[in-house]
């Protein structure tokens, strides 16, 4: 059997690629072919030539003994004589080198980047320090830096007082603008445990007290005996108060 013919049908019964093969011989693609269509002259030499034979013949398993006694006469030298670096050679051939321009390129900018930012901080410093040492002159919170005022704080809800000549508690829940659930003690006694929506309200009056939760406060407005006391604390908040009968004198 020709050798070309040979080297070609092993390679294609283990299923594999030139382009495979340079990969893990590391011969170039075009002496492989040149070896499977037998254009020796493609060779670098017989040298190399009988290196690349060998390598290749023992990659797919060929006895090499044998490929060499039938075509000697395109292999003058012995294959030791092959040098060893042949295939380094081939290999670093097909690497393409990185520009080094890039790399010039790539440091350039870098040292741009570090001495735009040295002049920063540098001017930073003179005008009453970095952001880090003078974090108030970035503080979007500070009136006297940003412009805004404060928003007002609410003071907390005062206990409404009961007028001395009281002898009733009466009270008014009126629900404004989204659902509260709420539970409404009157002179120890439920009188009340339920959800209200927009709209509705709840009269209560008692002769001791009146105790209420409300799981919405900032829904509700409530009215003490006629004086309406406003909305009984902040959107989504749990309320607990407590209103008494003021004794008379």
């Amino acid at each position: 059997m020709e050798i070309g013919k040979r080297l070609k049908e092993a390679r294609e019964e283990k299923g594999l690629t030139l382009e495979a093969v340079e990969e893990e011989t590391k011969i170039r693609r075009k002496y492989l072919r040149a070896l499977e269509e037998e254009q020796f002259q493609v060779l670098p030499g017989p040298v190399y030539a009988k290196a690349f034979l060998k390598t290749y013949t023992r990659f797919l398993g060929i006895d090499a003994g044998d490929v060499f006694a039938n075509y000697s006469d395109f292999f003058t030298e012995a294959p030791a004589e092959a040098p060893e670096h042949i295939f380094e050679e081939e290999k670093k051939a097909r690497v393409p080198r990185k520009p080094r321009s890039r790399l010039y390129l790539t440091v350039a900018a870098v040292i741009v980047c570090v001495a735009v930012l040295g002049l920063y901080f540098n001017s930073a410093k003179g005008k009453g320090g970095t952001p880090v040492d003078n974090p108030s002159a970035y503080n979007p919170e500070n009136p006297a830096i940003s412009g805004q005022t404060e928003p007002p704080v609410q003071p907390p809800p005062v206990e409404p007082q009961q007028p001395a000549d009281s002898s009733v508690v009466k009270l008014d829940l009126n629900v404004k603008n989204s659902d509260c659930w709420m539970s409404v003690t009157v002179d120890g006694k439920q009188a009340f445990v339920g959800t209200l929506i927009p709209g509705q309200s709840k009269h209560f009056e008692g002769t001791d007290k009146i105790k209420i939760t409300l799981g919405n406060a900032g829904a509700v407005e409530a009215s003490l005996n006629g004086q309406n006391l406003g909305l009984m604390g902040k959107s989504g908040d749990v309320v607990n108060r407590e209103f008494k009968v003021q004794p008379s004198g």
